[in-house]
């Protein structure tokens, strides 16, 4: 018997193991999954039990090796190029699942019951089936006559004694569905991804140095989402409207406030006119009167209604309802909402935290789960032994039963240690809370409207008043009275005295950032990502940093670069970016799933489509810069109108085509009508273009004209040159001659190190002067450090020609501090932006290295003195001797990054930087830092 997890793996053998007796345990040829041993019986015979487990997923796909090779691969071969299945070497799972299939007759998959489980139900079938002992008969009911499939949704020892009486065979549709999707996923999604990566380090290198620019069909489309409420937000343009607005006073002088009918006035002259009715009832002197305050006349309630209310129960809870839970209650992101309910599963404490499904089973035992939370160590069992006191109120059921899981439940009882920490205990306690919740009466409210005249105008007020808090009492839910007097205490005919009338002025105010719930809200409306994937794709394009989250809102706003991805594709074709295109690939593998198609013409007709469309968005990607540009631009205020943070003007014809394109980008995104898109989502399906298949890389990494106007743009907009320039070197001379300072930070760094050439008759000469240590290599600025010289910037060059030294100094950090021996290093000069005028995701990376700025000074000088120490040392060798690197940081710290350390399955990945009595140098966000290999990053 196979289970998912190795946790699993060990319930499930206690579960089943026959009462009075345990479960052996050992180790397997897998580390990380041991094997459980018991006898009992199977089918009425007995038999002797293996359990074990994977670890999720045995294999994973990915292209071959060769493909790795970018210069030698192009994007375009990745559509049809050779995929493998790749495993861990280290969990060693294939070969564990083969060794502990040898001598079984029976295979019984207790997988996760939805279609990623029922993928990794035919991996494991496929290792185990041809190392088992032939079966001695043909099982009843078996998949190829020996295996069976475990259908359970929760860890409980009923449950799974339950499902191991109700046995049935893996769905192969289903496990070829998510075949098809894995490699459309894949092809797709690298395909797209590597063309645009290549592309802007090709020509834009110095505005997004390596940063990889992801493309992907769930990824792209939830990104959407956000710049359409951005969009709509920035478009927006605040209107005028007026309310009428009538104090009363009751009997004791208690107020009542009370609207005109006449609802919103978007006019102001038909506001003064409706002001000037009501006041024609007031009197000659009242109306008169320019003071509102004391008007002394009386009306009366011409109508009053009164009328019970509810707020219904919760439905019961399913996984999209729990991330929107733990966003708007907890403050937990997605990801770390469902992380936190599976480790919760895996305990036993929760039931599966994957399902759709929000409607109990008929056979669900409601009672016996609420008496488990009637245990004295939950804050919440005064609540559950009064709910089973009055009785247990029948749960909603306008809820879908999509036949996947029950709605996530509590298992047991747990404390806060059980649980494993405060975010799990936090989770726990709301799906407690909300499962006794859905089980409660309604909340009952008594609503009431009241009606008067004044003059020929009429006024209303409401009120409402909770009677019974039902469900909201165990939610912990909060309703505000509305209206300050309960006016179903009035009667119709009592006499008000009419205190003030006047009117109030208002702007309408636009719509707010999408939250995380309101994200998965409309994710789970279109069809974008699975109960199971919808998490980690909202947390991708936060990882991407397409979208900034604000923390205390949990509000989600595009970065410039997340709006010019979306704009750009929305130029190119709209199709690859719209909510349909993830639809689209839905749709194609449920038909797969229902049996309805065949994997492979499926996925041959998509890959025809998506090809097409990558071919025709090859030949527009010029445009996608370009909206990066005037992105960037925008958050500098450098360009106005449109859409964007206005105030400023364009600069050139190349800027303005890139606000022309823009505006219209955010026109064409503004059209689109989510309701529209929820009408084809069920038939959604991508038409191919009619653009040839046709692919040549080098004419779209090509030096065009079209990139040639970008970098025009990009000048234009006050972004600097995209094409990297080669570093100079100032000419030394008595030693007070400095390098030359460079537009370009990374040339900049090179003229410091190559600044002095004193030949031993003086000081060398000081270094270049250079922008801040910690604008290097962003995004805003000329462009990324290139050279790879770890010392601080400004310091001072070479010393002569490291002979004949007589009077080498090291100065020239970034304040022109003196040197040792001599003159004054180089100061800064202000090339780059300053860190306040970065866009905010570019703020975010520079935080750490603003925080420990001190430090990083402080091991600066600590580091200068070393060098000075080391110079008179090097002062008795032509050559630094190997035999002392640590006399030589730079030459150790290079030689050691060109010796990378191979990782457990072969790769090889850089090791830890060059560790000296000053501690890792570069210092995170120190010179340098930004061009260490990617072990910084």
């Amino acid at each position: 018997m196979v289970a998912e997890k190795p946790s699993i793996a060990s319930t499930l053998a206690e579960a089943l193991c026959p009462q009075g007796s345990h479960a052996s345990k050992r180790r397997g040829l897998s580390p990380s999954s041991p094997v459980y041993e018991y006898s009992g019986t199977m089918l009425g015979m007995q038999a002797a039990f293996r359990v074990t487990a994977t670890t999720g997923h045995v294999y994973s796909l990915d292209f071959s090796k060769e493909y790795n090779q970018w210069e030698k691969h192009g994007p375009d071969e990745l559509f049809h190029a050779e995929t493998i299945r790749t495993y861990d070497g280290r969990a060693n799972i294939p070969a564990h699942i083969q060794k502990e299939a040898q001598g079984c007759e029976i295979l019984v998959l207790w997988l996760d019951c939805d279609r990623e489980g029922e993928n990794i139900c035919f991996e494991v079938l496929d290792l185990a089936l041809p190392e088992m002992k032939p079966p001695s008969q043909v099982y009843p009911g078996a998949y190829r006559g020996c295996v069976y499939r475990a259908r359970f949704s929760s860890l409980a020892h009923q449950d799974l004694q339950g499902a191991m009486q109700d046995l049935a065979q893996p769905n192969q549709n289903e496990a070829l569905s998510v075949d098809a999707r894995q490699e459309l996923d894949l092809r797709v999604g690298i395909a797209f991804s590597r063309l645009q990566t290549m592309y802007f380090r090709k020509h834009f290198g110095n505005q997004l140095g390596k940063q990889m620019v992801t493309y992907g069909p769930c990824q792209i489309p939830t990104l959407w989402f956000c710049v359409k409420r951005h969009v709509e937000i920035d478009a927006f343009e605040p209107q005028s409207y007026w309310h009428l607005n009538a104090t009363f006073s009751l009997s004791g002088g208690v107020p009542l406030q009370a609207r005109s009918d006449a609802g919103a006035i978007w006019d102001s002259t038909e506001a003064r006119q409706l002001l000037n009715a009501a006041r024609q009832g007031l009197g000659e002197v009242s109306a008169a009167s320019e003071d509102p305050s004391d008007l002394n006349v009386s009306t009366e309630v011409t109508s009053l209604r009164s009328w019970s209310s509810v707020s219904r129960r919760p439905r019961p809870l399913n996984t999209v309802e729990m991330l929107k839970m733990g966003s708007d209650v907890l403050g937990l992101g997605p990801d770390e909402s469902l992380h936190c309910a599976e480790q919760l599963y895996l305990k036993g404490i929760l039931s599966y935290p994957r399902t759709e499904t929000d409607r109990y089973p008929e056979n669900f035992d409601l009672e016996g789960t609420v008496r488990v939370m009637t245990s004295a160590s939950l804050p919440w069992a005064e609540e559950a032994q009064q709910l089973l006191g009055s009785g247990l109120s029948k749960p909603r059921e306008d809820g879908v039963d999509v036949g996947d899981h029950p709605p996530i439940t509590p298992v047991k009882a747990a404390t806060c240690s059980q649980c494993g920490g405060e975010a799990n205990y936090a989770l726990y306690e709301e799906v407690c809370r909300h499962f006794l919740a859905s089980l409660c009466p309604d909340a009952s409210f008594r609503e009431a409207d009241a009606s008067f005249q004044v003059g020929s105008v009429t006024f209303s007020s409401h009120s409402s008043r909770m009677t019974s808090p039902g469900w909201t009492r165990v939610a912990r839910r909060q309703f505000t009275d509305e209206g300050l007097v309960d006016l179903s205490s009035l009667q119709q005919g009592m006499e008000v005295e009419v205190q003030r009338i006047a009117l109030s002025h208002h702007l309408t105010s636009p719509p707010r950032y999408l939250t995380e719930s309101g994200l998965l809200e409309l994710m789970d409306k279109h069809g974008i990502g699975t109960d199971a994937s919808m998490a980690s794709h909202v947390g991708n394009v936060q990882k991407r940093k397409y979208v900034d989250l604000d923390e205390s809102t949990r509000q989600m706003r595009p970065s410039a670069l997340g709006l010019a991805l979306c704009h750009a594709y929305m130029l190119i074709d709209p199709e690859i970016v719209l909510p349909t295109v993830r639809a689209s690939i839905e749709n194609a593998c449920a038909r797969i799933a229902a049996g309805e198609a065949d994997k492979s013409s499926v996925v041959l007709q998509s890959i025809r489509t998506f090809q097409s469309k990558f071919c025709g968005f090859a030949r527009q990607i010029d445009r996608l810069p370009l909206m990066l540009a005037v992105a960037y631009s925008q958050g500098r205020g450098g360009v106005g109108g449109g859409g964007g943070a206005g105030g400023g003007q364009v600069a050139g014809d190349a800027a303005g085509e890139g606000l022309v394109l823009w505006k219209e980008a955010a026109a064409r995104t503004a059209a689109v009508q989510l309701e529209d898109l929820l009408k084809q989502r069920d038939s959604a399906g991508l038409a191919a273009s009619n653009e040839s298949h046709v692919f040549h890389l080098d004419s779209v990494l090509g030096d065009s004209e079209a990139v040639r106007r970008v970098q025009q743009a990009l000048e234009e907009l006050g972004l600097g040159s995209a094409v990297q320039e080669q570093p100079a070197r100032g000419k030394g001379g008595s030693g007070q001659d400095k390098g030359g300072c460079q537009p370009n930070t990374g040339a900049a760094r090179e003229g410091a190190r190559k600044g002095g050439k004193g030949k031993g008759k003086g000081d060398g000469g000081a270094g270049g002067s250079v922008p801040s240590a910690t604008d290097t290599g962003q995004i805003l600025q000329s462009g990324p450090a290139q050279s790879q010289n770890p010392q601080s910037s400004g310091d001072a060059g070479d010393e002569g020609k490291k002979k004949k030294r007589s009077g080498g100094k090291q100065g020239g950090a970034c304040a022109g501090g003196k040197g040792p021996q001599g003159g004054k290093g180089g100061g800064c000069c202000n090339a780059a932006l300053q860190p306040w005028q970065q866009p905010a995701w570019e703020q975010l990376r520079q935080q750490q290295a603003w925080e420990q700025q001190s430090q990083q000074q402080s091991q600066q000088q600590q580091w200068q003195q070393q060098q000075w120490q080391q110079q008179q040392w090097q002062q008795q060798w032509q050559e630094p001797s190997n035999q002392y690197p640590h006399q030589h940081p730079q030459r150790h710290l290079q030689q050691h990054w060109q010796q990378p350390a191979p990782t457990a399955n072969g790769a090889a990945y850089p090791s830890p930087p060059f560790l000296h009595a000053a501690g890792p140098w570069p210092p995170r966000g120190a010179p340098g830092a930004s061009q260490s290999p990617a072990y910084w990053q």
